[in-house]
């Protein structure tokens, strides 16, 4: 075979390589980013907590909220470790709530005395924690990874 048509069919050989080699690191990666991707879905089948609406009452502030529980199971104990914060960003008081029952799949609007202020007094609203987040089955969940806050209010709920 002369020098030059074996110098062409290396190159094409080699172009081809090159182009197979791609494509197989290509559909790699997309394997690989779909198992990425598959905790981040199965994390998005949690709960949303929605700070929906605050009121005076009696000189002290009720905050409304709208819980979707989007786990594949119901919540015999949902704890919300809470902390109220004012315009200076002090922090103002603790509370310690249980939103608790939350059925499966299912949305639950919520209301209760959230701080003896105003409520114009309260700039933000920090989840801190979910000290307990626990199936009717008994078993013990991490609902804080999976939980995702929204306001609707001039207070922001934040995490």
């Amino acid at each position: 075979m002369p020098q030059l048509v074996r110098s062409a069919v290396l190159r094409r050989l080699f172009t081809v390589c090159r182009f197979l080699t791609a494509l197989w690191l290509i559909l790699l990666a997309n394997a690989g980013l779909g198992l990425l991707l598959a905790p981040a879905i199965a994390a998005g089948a949690g709960i949303d907590l929605e700070l929906n609406s605050t009121k005076t009452v009696a000189g002290a502030c009720q905050a409304s909220f709208v819980v979707r529980n989007g786990l594949s199971h119901s919540l015999d104990r949902f704890q919300l470790d809470l902390y109220v914060f004012d315009d200076n960003g002090v922090i103002k008081s603790r509370s310690s709530i249980d939103l608790a029952p939350l059925r499966n799949r299912k949305i639950t609007v919520l209301a209760f005395r959230l701080h003896a202020t105003p409520c114009d007094a309260i700039s933000k609203i920090l989840v801190n924690d979910i000290p307990l987040c626990r199936a009717e089955t008994g078993t013990v969940l991490d609902c804080l990874s999976g939980l995702s806050v929204s306001s609707r209010d001039d207070i922001k709920l934040v995490k």
